[in-house]
């Protein structure tokens, strides 16, 4: 009978040194953002950079010198460039730092996530700004200080505006850390790069700031507006060009960025939405990596939205080159006349 006994315990004791829960706990595989970003992101945000800065620095010059900023909308759209080229100028570094393993210091990388911020915020508020002015265009609120011809009064308002987005990166700038991997810390952009890793509290917090001032801001304003205009829809032909080009730029900042910032939210507050388990934390870690290089391109659409919808900037961008190419020939043309050199150099003035 002893030994009947024995047997059992001794089968039971051989049979729990096999935990199903640590094989599960084994199989919980985490997310490598990194093979990605190695093998995308470079190469994506180095043509990326080299387009956008092409193509804003051209928007930027013929603002400038071709339509004058003599006019609030043109005001906007070069503070709104600007914005973008804030962006741009980061994207080279996270290119290396995507393909040396996130080997930058923490100061630069500082600066980085603050300059990111900037000009996403940047973005958001001048977008916004255009559509509220093109909106009381529609309304032909003339005694606005929106709606007026002078320069001070939209400088003002852009200088408040750039006021409220420094104030509001300070947050990034103050509590950013590089994020722990194998205990290393590395500056990356393949995760949340504004959000320090370590504080809970202030993760929420940005979180929801980024999303208020990205999407939902932005998002309410765009369709109260859009609405409000196609209950009496009068618009002059001269501006429906400017009307389809504003209401573009800011519904194709709003798709582009609306996908990470969810993603970012779900990620954040994954607890509260029961989505903690191996294989959520695993898609919404992908979710925010992929999302976030998509919304990165964003930052070379703009210039390509006035090509294709602003009559007038296409018109002056054949003039800038027809100028270009006319400067370039005149020098082999001046030699081959001789005595009309003076008359092709006035003409070139003209």
């Amino acid at each position: 009978m002893a030994n009947y006994t024995e047997a059992p315990e001794d089968d039971y004791d051989v049979f729990i040194t096999d935990d199903p829960k640590d094989n599960e706990a084994r199989q919980c595989d985490k997310y490598e953002a990194q093979v990605l970003s190695a093998q995308l992101v470079p190469h994506l945000y180095s043509l990326v950079s080299l387009v956008g800065l092409l193509g804003n620095i051209l928007l930027v010059f013929i603002l400038v010198k071709r339509k004058g900023l003599k006019q609030v909308e043109n005001i906007y759209f070069l503070n709104l460039a600007v914005s973008n080229l804030c962006f741009l100028l980061t994207l080279p570094f996270w290119a290396y730092a995507a393909s040396h393993g996130g080997s930058i210091g923490e100061p630069i990388c500082t600066i980085l996530a603050g300059l990111c911020a900037i000009g996403l915020y940047g973005e958001a508020l001048f977008s916004t700004l255009l559509i509220v002015q093109r909106y009381l265009v529609f309304l032909e609120v003339r005694r606005s200080c929106w709606t007026t011809k002078t320069v001070p009064c939209s400088i003002i308002t852009s200088v408040l505006a750039w006021v409220i987005v420094i104030l509001i990166t300070l947050p990034e700038c103050i509590f950013y850390k590089p994020q722990m991997d194998d205990q290393v810390y590395k500056c990356t952009i393949s995760r949340a790069p504004f959000l320090p890793r370590d504080e809970t509290s202030w993760k929420f917090i940005l979180t929801l700031k980024m999303n208020v001032v990205v999407v939902v801001f932005p998002l309410v304003i765009l369709l109260f507006l859009y609405v409000q205009m196609r209950k009496t829809l009068r618009v002059r032909e001269r501006s429906r060009d400017l009307f389809k080009l504003v209401f573009a730029i800011a519904v194709v900042f709003l798709l582009m960025w609306a996908p990470y910032n969810v993603a970012l939210f779900l990620s954040a507050f994954k607890e509260d939405f029961s989505l903690h388990d191996c294989e959520s934390s695993y898609s919404l870690d992908r979710s925010v990596q992929i999302t976030r290089i998509i919304a990165t391109t964003h930052c070379c659409v703009n210039p390509l939205l006035c090509v294709f919808l602003d009559k007038e900037f296409r018109k002056n961008l054949r003039h800038l080159f027809r100028l270009r190419i006319s400067t370039a020939l005149q020098p082999n043309e001046a030699s081959a006349q001789g005595p009309l050199r003076d008359d092709s150099g006035q003409s070139t003035q003209l």
